[in-house]
């Protein structure tokens, strides 16, 4: 694992602290675990916000996106977590214009994070 946080080529968009020190203080288990689960839910919220820009659902959007802020966040994925701060602003109020964008942003982001927690994984 320390050679994949070590070497992260996303550096300014990934923190890899986060990672060694939940290896540090819950073992290779919990990060995986947690690594695991969130490649999961990640998805799943991406949908929910989808979804919600789709049907204007503003609660679901900002619901979707305030969990990411910190499942990302404590992963390290602070690109992610950045960018989902301004797609709950822009949910709480109720700015569905700048939402694709914000969405194909976060899809991008989304997809770099997934790449790096899946060789994090690998690593463990």
């Amino acid at each position: 694992m320390n050679d994949q946080l070590n070497n992260s080529t996303a550096s300014d968009d990934i923190d890899p602290l986060f990672l060694r020190r939940l290896q540090e203080l819950g073992g290779t288990k919990l990060a995986s675990e947690l690594v695991g689960m969130y490649l999961i839910r990640g998805a799943q919220l991406l949908e929910n916000i989808s979804h919600g820009i789709d049907t204007q659902a503003f609660s679901e959007i900002k619901n979707a996106a305030h969990s990411l802020i910190s499942s990302a966040g404590n992963l390290g994925g602070k690109k992610v977590s950045n960018i989902s701060k301004l797609m709950e602003t822009a949910a709480i109020e109720k700015q569905i214009g700048s939402m694709p964008d914000l969405l194909s942003e976060l899809l991008t982001a989304q997809k770099v994070f997934q790449k790096y927690l899946k060789g994090a994984l690998e690593g463990l």
